[in-house]
């Protein structure tokens, strides 16, 4: 090409935000495996919908997507891997928003959740279940409070600073209990197995797994989180329901990637994860695990909602304080 036109060419691409190397990547995309780093260890409902989705992905792009479990540090270590990592769609991650928007107490995150991300598709919506001990008498809040003002009780969470801590927290303040102990996890998996082995004895716990423990009479559900009730456990009161106010926060697993990310590999990854999440056998296989399918979901809504998301925090941590 002669000197001239190339340099209009170069001019052209520049114009675009782009160079001749990153268009060249951006056309060959996926030219080499993908991660997905997920904040949680593995055997977790996060873990276990994130294996769902890269197994689609894959097929989908024809090329290896990898699950990568980062666990600790309230998920922020994943978080972070995946803030650092080159913006060039191969680093990917797969949370909760809540976990993403969460920069309060205990861990200060080097990435802001606003600025450093930006949402793919949704994938899942996941209320938790509040389960206890089959061996406490509990059968309800009411009866769970009473039990918490007579006797020393712990429960687990995900990890200190996680939405689970500080929904527990909140539930203790408003049962008047002053002496639950409260254990750190690195997530679902390590806590559900002291629950079983009676640790603790309360915590906040996906929904398949619950049902499956409560079947085998190994936990009790008392309540659900979110504005209504599940579909999966139609029988279980919400916690409004049973009059307990903040504990009503909606749960969505979403697919992020950096906000740095070229706009066609975005635009690319966008497109494909709608499709996966529109095939009926991804619905199916997120119905098997109790997860509600999270579908025609928007990006811009989706980043409304992770601002949102960040200010609710913002405002439940400085209202609580301290939390220990």
């Amino acid at each position: 090409m002669p000197t001239a036109l190339r340099r209009r060419a170069f001019a052209a691409l520049a114009l675009l935000g782009l160079t001749p190397f990153t268009q060249a990547q951006t056309e060959r995309y996926p030219s080499r495996a993908i991660k997905i780093v997920v904040p949680y260890p593995p055997g977790g409902n996060g873990d276990n919908i994130a294996r769902v989705f890269s197994k689609k992905l894959s097929d989908a792009l024809g090329t290896p997507v990898v699950v990568d479990n980062r666990p600790g540090a309230s998920g922020t270590i994943g978080a972070d891997a995946v803030a650092k990592a080159p913006a060039d769609g191969y680093t990917l991650l797969i949370t909760v928003t809540s976990q993403l928007t969460n920069a309060g107490f205990n861990t200060k995150p080097s990435y802001n959740a606003i600025e450093d991300f930006t949402p793919i598709v949704g994938i899942a919506k996941t209320p938790l279940a509040f389960a206890v001990s089959a061996q406490l008498p509990a059968k309800n809040l009411k009866e769970l409070a009473a039990l918490a003002k007579n006797q020393k009780m712990a429960y687990g969470s995900y990890g200190a600073g996680t939405s689970t801590h500080v929904m527990q927290h909140l539930l203790a303040k408003q049962m008047g209990s002053k002496d639950m102990v409260h254990v750190a996890y690195r997530g679902e998996g390590p806590m559900v197995s002291d629950m079983l082995g009676g640790q603790v004895q309360m915590g906040f716990v996906s929904i398949g797994i619950a049902r499956e423990m409560e079947k085998a009479g190994k936990l009790r559900i008392l309540a659900v989180v979110g504005p209504q009730r599940s579909e999966f456990l139609p029988a279980v009161p919400t916690f409004l329901e049973q009059g307990y106010q903040k504990l009503d926060w909606t749960y969505g697993v979403v697919l992020y990637g950096s906000s740095r990310m070229p706009a066609d590999i975005l635009a690319k990854l966008q497109a494909t994860g709608q499709r996966i999440m529109a095939d009926p056998d991804t619905q199916k296989a997120y119905r098997a695990q109790s997860n509600q399918p999270w579908t025609g979901s928007d990006p811009a809504d989706l980043k409304k909602r992770l601002v949102i998301d960040t200010v609710l925090w913002g405002k439940v941590l400085t209202e609580l304080g301290p939390i220990e």
